[in-house]
């Protein structure tokens, strides 16, 4: 986990988790002081992956922040609050998928949370490429199947002789299958359309 920002009014407790977070996570946190500070470097830089607030903050108490977090970028949030508020916002945060961590509370608890943390956004991550590898390899069989659809409709060609003219078309102009398809795609367009 790279981008990480943490939002802490109290001197004292910002020092302890930037130490905390940069030493056990070799990361730079980026450090601010209220909602308002917060939001603005939110809108800034958009690929924030975790933000820690330790309630209460200067302008808020920090609650409405997680929530523009949540809904507002992908970043995870941790909110820190005393042990007693807890069960007053828990059903709140829970909905809007916010971890709450009482205070006090340990190293080993906060430790284990971010890595856990960590762990899903890195699984989420390659889901999320592999996803896109595959929505991308859909559109371009899509696209190859509608230039040989043309080529099956426009030209008099069997699927067979329409898919080996792609390929040839191809292979002739040095582009990929679907760069190719595009092309007679566009041909066949201005011919007969």
């Amino acid at each position: 986990m790279e981008k990480v920002l943490v939002i802490s009014s109290s001197k004292s407790a910002s020092e302890a988790l930037t130490n905390f977070l940069r030493d056990s996570f070799q990361c730079t946190p980026k450090l601010v002081e209220s909602a308002y500070q917060a939001k603005t470097y939110l809108d800034s830089v958009t690929s924030v992956e975790l933000a820690v607030i330790n309630s209460p903050l200067l302008d808020e108490p920090g609650f409405e922040l997680a929530e523009y977090i949540i809904e507002k970028t992908g970043a995870n949030c941790i909110f820190m609050i005393k042990e007693e508020y807890i069960e007053k916002i828990s059903d709140r945060a829970e909905k809007c998928g916010i971890i709450i961590v009482g205070k006090p509370f340990s190293r080993s608890l906060l430790y284990q949370l971010v890595k856990t943390l960590d762990i899903a956004v890195t699984r989420s991550l390659k889901l999320y490429s592999k996803n896109l590898s595959l929505e991308e390899k859909i559109t371009e069989i899509q696209t190859i199947d509608k230039a040989k659809f043309m080529l099956m409709e426009h030209k008099g060609m069997t699927e067979a002789e329409a898919h080996a003219y792609v390929e040839q078309y191809a292979m002739n102009k040095r582009k990929k299958k679907s760069i190719a398809a595009l092309e007679l795609i566009d041909r066949l367009n201005e011919q007969y359309l």
